[in-house]
């Protein structure tokens, strides 16, 4: 159909570099492009997942504007028929925490960590599951992104690395891995700060301590 070349003509001219992302802006692109996201058509949906993750791979300049893809994203990571369709999807909400944190919020309160590690575990399509994982990498990047998914009652790590022990795919298991380099890069949390006045008065006893 003309609305899946269409779709198709964006993700190549997004796919090598961001040189056209201002275009997309300037001409009022992207909220067509996620509309396609849930076209009646199916290759018009793929069309327009694969070219809205193209659209936040290469900056965070279209993030903004890429906002409302989170949901639809999610939406299509439910795809009951095309595994191709999940995996793409996966991507694409990768590509828009790559970034930057400016779409995190959405991200969790869209519940997309949940779904990611779902796919990752249960998916049957190997390619899905491998990219959800790399995906639940980037967001673990994000110091919001961390926080939600290592929630206790998601048991996020556990899961995984059960998965990981068990999966005879290198590149799952390459994944899992860059998610644990990635957790072990994280600083540790710093002990809180004494305030302004805290620090006055531990400088008043200081001095008339010395003062004997």
């Amino acid at each position: 159909s003309v609305r899946a070349k269409a779709c198709n003509l964006v993700g190549n001219l997004c796919r090598n570099s961001p040189y056209f992302y201002p275009e997309l802006k300037n001409h009022n692109l992207i909220p067509a492009l996620i509309q396609c996201c849930a076209d009646s058509d199916s290759s018009v949906r793929t069309f327009a997942v694969v070219a809205t993750g193209n659209a936040g791979f290469h900056s965070s300049y279209l993030y903004p504007d890429l906002e409302a893809a989170v949901s639809v994203l999610e939406e299509r990571l439910h795809d009951a028929v095309s595994g191709k369709m999940r995996a793409n999807a996966a991507g694409a909400l990768g590509n828009l925490v790559r970034n930057g944190g400016q779409l995190m919020r959405t991200v969790v309160h869209m519940r997309v960590i949940d779904s990611l590690l779902q796919v990752a575990l249960n998916d049957k399509s190997l390619e899905a599951r491998r990219i959800s994982l790399f995906s639940l990498g980037n967001i673990l990047k994000n110091e919001l992104g961390r926080r939600a998914a290592l929630k206790p009652e998601l048991r996020l790590v556990t899961l995984l690395q059960a998965m990981a022990h068990s999966t005879t795919d290198n590149r799952i298991a390459r994944n899992f891995k860059r998610i644990q380099r990635i957790l072990g890069e994280q600083p540790a949390p710093q002990p809180p700060q004494p305030s302004q006045q805290q620090q006055q008065q531990q400088q008043q006893q200081q001095t008339q301590g010395g003062g004997g």
